[in-house]
C-alpha cells in the first residue's frame, strides 16, 4: 500500500529545491507545454529577454522573441524537431527582448515523457551568448587593425660606412627615439642602448649567436625612448661575410611596432576572455544538463510506481470478481483509486512547479539551536517507539541562511539518522559547530549502521543509498537535495563513516550566502 502523504510531500519538497537551484542558474530556463505554450520561465529568462512570467504565460515563445534579424531557416528547423517531439541541442539564433534589441542565444531543449512515451513538455535551457559573439567580432576587426598597421609602418634606418667611420641615421630613427632631429647620430652602442634594462641580457645573447653564425638578425624589442615612453621595435640586420670571419651588418632597419604590439597583447586579452567565457559557458551548460537529466529521471521514476500499482492492483481486482471474491475486489479496487490520487498528486506536483513564484534563497539570521529542536521533534514524532538522546543542540549559533531550506536539510539528516539506528537501543545524535571567518561548520554525528568509505563519492547522487538494505525507507533523494540546498548558499557538504560505527555529516554555509565556500574539506 502507498503512503500517498508522504510520497507527495517528498515529491513537493525535491520539486520546491529544484525550483531554487533552476533560479540561481545564469541560463534562461523555460518550462512549455506539450502544445509549446509557455508555463514557467525563470528569473534569468525575464532580465534578459524583459518579459514576465504574468505576461507570456500560455504564449509561444516564437511569437515573442523571433524579430528581423531572426533566421527562418534556423526557426524552422526548431519547430520541425518539435513537432516531431524531437530535443533540440546546440542551436544559436538571433531573439529579440521586449525592448526590441536583438541578442544570440544557444537553444537546448528537450521533451517530457511519462512511462508510456507521452509528450507531457518541453524543458528548455537557453544561454544568452551575446558578448561571445560581439568578442570573436571583436577580434576580427583587431586583426584587420593589425595588418593596416603593418602597412603603415614606417623604416627607419641606420648606416655604417666603414671607409669613413660615420654613422647616418633616418630621420624615423630620430622619430622613433623621441630625439631632436638635429642630434649628431652615435654609434651601434649609443643606439642599443635604448633598449629596455630587462631585455639587455637577451639582446647580447642574440649578437653573440649572430656574429657566430653569421645569420640574419630579426627581432623585437622594447625600448625607453629619449623622453622616457616605452615602445616596441624590430630591428633587422645581416652580418657581412669576410672569408671565414663574420662582421657586423653595416645597414640596420629599424621599424616601430608598437601599435602592432598591443594589437597582439589586445588580441591575447581577448582570446583569454573569450576562452574563459567558453569554459564558463560548457560548465554552466553541463550543470544545467545534469539538472534537467535528474529532473526528467526523477519524475519518470515517480510516475511509473503508481501506474505499476494501479495495473498490479486492478489485475488482482478482477481476479477477485471472477472467483466471486466481491470484498477482496473492492478493497483492491480502493488501492487502485488510491494509487491514482497518487498518480495525480504527482502531475498537479509538477504543474505547480511550472506557476510556483519565482524566488531564490531568502537568508535570514536565524536561531539554529530552536530550529534543530524543531526538526528533531517533527522526525522524533514519525517514529513513536524509538528512545533517542540528542546533545549539543546549545552550541549551535546563530546563522545567515534560508529557513525553510535549511529546515529541509536537517530533516533529512536527522530522519537519516532515526532510520539507519534502528536496530540500536537508543539513537544517539550529537549535534556541533567550529566557526571560521568564512563561516560556519556544523555537523550531527549518529550511531547508525554507517556505510563504506567507497560510497563516499556517491550518497549525494540522486537515487543513490549509501546502504543496501531496501527494509529501510528511501528513495536516494534527501541527500541529494541537502547538497543541492547547501550549494545554493555558496556552501558543502560531506560525510564521515565507517561502516558498522555510524556516521557524522558535516556542512559548511559561509557568512555570506551565495558565495562561493571555503570550509574545510
Amino acid at each position: 500500500m502507498l503512503d500517498t502523504n508522504d510520497e507527495l510531500h517528498d515529491l513537493t519538497s525535491w520539486l520546491m529545491i529544484l525550483e531554487k537551484v533552476v533560479e540561481q542558474s545564469a541560463n534562461m530556463v523555460v518550462i512549455t507545454d506539450a502544445e509549446q505554450r509557455i508555463r514557467w520561465v525563470n528569473r534569468t529568462y525575464t532580465r534578459i529577454t524583459g518579459w514576465s512570467l504574468h505576461e507570456i504565460q500560455g504564449k509561444k515563445p516564437g511569437q515573442l522573441l523571433h524579430g528581423p534579424l531572426t533566421s527562418p531557416q534556423t526557426s524552422g528547423f526548431v519547430r520541425e524537431r518539435l513537432r516531431q517531439g524531437l530535443s533540440v541541442s546546440g542551436v544559436e539564433m538571433v531573439n529579440h527582448r521586449k525592448d526590441g534589441g536583438a541578442y544570440t542565444v544557444m537553444l537546448n531543449i528537450e521533451p517530457i515523457r511519462d512511462s508510456q512515451g507521452r509528450l507531457q513538455a518541453y524543458f528548455s535551457i537557453q544561454s544568452d551568448v551575446s558578448e561571445q559573439r560581439a568578442l570573436e567580432r571583436a577580434n576580427v576587426q583587431l586583426q584587420h587593425h593589425l595588418q593596416v598597421a603593418q602597412r603603415l609602418a614606417r623604416l627607419g634606418r641606420v648606416e655604417f660606412d666603414r671607409h669613413t667611420r660615420s654613422v647616418r641615421w633616418s630621420s624615423e630613427v630620430h622619430s622613433i627615439l623621441e630625439l631632436p632631429a638635429n642630434e649628431a647620430p652615435k654609434g651601434l652602442r649609443a643606439l642599443l642602448a635604448f633598449v629596455s634594462p630587462e631585455a639587455q641580457d637577451e639582446l647580447h645573447e642574440r649578437l653573440r649567436r649572430v656574429m657566430q653564425t653569421g645569420d640574419e638578425f630579426d627581432h623585437e624589442l622594447p625600448i625607453i625612448t629619449h623622453t622616457g615612453q616605452r615602445r616596441w621595435v624590430r630591428c633587422r640586420g645581416v652580418p657581412q661575410r669576410e672569408g671565414a670571419s663574420v662582421r657586423p651588418p653595416d645597414t640596420w632597419t629599424i621599424q616601430d611596432v608598437t601599435v602592432y604590439r598591443e594589437l597582439i597583447e589586445q588580441k591575447s586579452l581577448n582570446n583569454h576572455r573569450l576562452q574563459a567565457m567558453v569554459e564558463e559557458r560548457t560548465a554552466s551548460l553541463e550543470e544545467a544538463r545534469q539538472s534537467l537529466e535528474a529532473f526528467s529521471h526523477a519524475l519518470s521514476h515517480d510516475l511509473k510506481k503508481p501506474i505499476r500499482h494501479m495495473v498490479s492492483y486492478a489485475e488482482i481486482a478482477q481476479d477477485a470478481l471472477l472467483s466471486g471474491d466481491v470484498r477482496a475486489a473492492q478493497a483492491y479496487g480502493q488501492k487502485v483509486v488510491a494509487a491514482g490520487m497518487r498518480l495525480q498528486s504527482l502531475i498537479d506536483g509538477l504543474l505547480e512547479f511550472s506557476r510556483m513564484g519565482r524566488h531564490g534563497i531568502t537568508p535570514t539570521w536565524l536561531d539554529t539551536a530552536e530550529l534543530v529542536n524543531e526538526c528533531l521533534s517533527e522526525v522524533a514524532a514519525s517514529f513513536p517507539d524509538r528512545p533517542f538522546r540528542a546533545s549539543g543542540q546549545d552550541s549551535l549559533p546563530d546563522i545567515r541562511a534560508d529557513p525553510i531550506l535549511l529546515r529541509e536539510v536537517w530533516i533529512n539528516l536527522i530522519d537519516n539518522a532515526f532510520k539507519y539506528s534502528r536496530h540500536q537501543a537508543v539513537t544517539e545524535l550529537v549535534f556541533a559547530c567550529t566557526r571560521s571567518d568564512s563561516g560556519w561548520t556544523l555537523s550531527l554525528s549518529d550511531n547508525g549502521c554507517g556505510f563504506s568509505p567507497a560510497m563516499h563519492s556517491h550518497i549525494f547522487q540522486m537515487f543513490a543509498r549509501a546502504n543496501p538494505d531496501d527494509s529501510v525507507a528511501g528513495d536516494g533523494v534527501g541527500l541529494a537535495l541537502c547538497q543541492r540546498i547547501v550549494q545554493a548558499h555558496g556552501g558543502r557538504i560531506w560525510a564521515d563513516s565507517v561502516a558498522g560505527e555510524g556516521s557524522v555529516f558535516h556542512l559548511f554555509l559561509p557568512r555570506h550566502p551565495g558565495a562561493a565556500g571555503t570550509g574545510a574539506t
